[in-house]
């Protein structure tokens, strides 16, 4: 039974696409405006991880974990942008993207289990505004705030790694052994090639999960090489621009991170030797020598 009785699911496929729309327009105007996106982006950040802090605390007492995809990257994303640091950032942003991006797909492909599925009309409300806000600092990190250099490419695609250990290790039973649906896990069903079984209704050939996890495998690739080229691309446009109008390159940087090494600076200069009084007089007094020998 649907959750909003009387809402039909192409009213569901509409205001998923409705907001997805308008929040890449905003990010789209922002495009020029670094620190007012970097801002709204931290904000966004500090936001989620509180929120969703409390939401697994909570789930915790059902026996339910962060076990898919967008569940780690509520916190990788968040927890990437408030500490801060260049590097990291693309790694958040990529997560940010996916995360919504395909919840927005899978929603506009089965909008009807959407309102079925959920357990009330509140936690599907819940549920669509964590991953559209996702999409939208993910965006706006790629668009508007991150210089990503493809040679960190390393550093999402060892998350990623990390990421499908720490699922495996959960499907498994060797962490969070209360775990209440382990075999429901889709990150695990995609690994293992095993995900074309929600289109065939049973058991996939051993062919056709090779395929699939080849395929998964070289779309990830892909997408992650077009991900920093695109990055790269928009940023040597807006240098462009920039350099047209004689506006200098914003590098500010938010976080934990930078707050520490500019603390860390400061404190270098305030606790760095300064030059003595003596050391100046006896400077000043050579000065003043070699004026009277000339005089002379």
């Amino acid at each position: 039974m649907s959750v909003w009785p009387g809402f039909p699911p192409a009213g569901m496929t509409a205001m998923l696409i409705g907001i997805l729309v308008g929040e890449t327009l905003l990010a789209v105007a922002l495009r020029n405006y670094r620190r007012i996106s970097y801002a709204m982006v931290y904000v966004i950040a500090l936001f989620v991880f509180a929120f969703h802090v409390w939401y697994f605390i909570d789930q915790r007492a059902l026996h339910k974990y962060p076990s898919e995809f967008s569940h780690i990257s509520y916190f990788i994303f968040s927890v990437c942008v408030i500490v801060g640091g260049k590097k990291t950032q693309a790694f958040a942003s990529f997560c940010g993207m996916v995360t919504g991006i395909g919840f927005i797909i899978g929603g506009c492909f089965s909008p009807a289990s959407m309102l079925t599925d959920a357990e009330n009309g509140a936690t599907l409300v819940i549920s669509v505004m964590r991953h559209e806000i996702l999409w939208l600092g993910g965006l706006m990190l790629f668009l508007n705030v991150g210089r990503f250099e493809v040679r960190d490419i390393w550093i999402p695609f060892l998350g990623i790694v990390l990421i499908i250990i720490y699922s495996m290790l959960m499907y498994n039973g060797i962490i969070y052994p209360d775990f209440a649906k382990p075999q429901g896990m889709v990150i695990v069903k995609i690994v293992t090639g095993t995900i074309l079984g929600y289109v065939t209704g049973g058991v996939v050939p051993v062919w056709l999960r090779v395929f699939t996890i080849i395929l998964v495998l070289a779309m990830v690739i892909a997408a992650m090489f077009g991900f920093y080229k695109g990055n790269k691309a928009i940023n040597k446009l807006r240098d462009a621009r920039n350099e047209r109008i004689g506006k200098k390159r914003d590098d500010l940087e938010l976080g934990l991170f930078p707050l520490a090494l500019y603390l860390f600076k400061r404190a270098g200069v305030f606790f760095s030797k300064p030059k003595t009084f003596g050391a100046q007089t006896h400077e000043n007094c050579e000065e003043i020598s070699d004026c009277e020998e000339s005089a002379e």
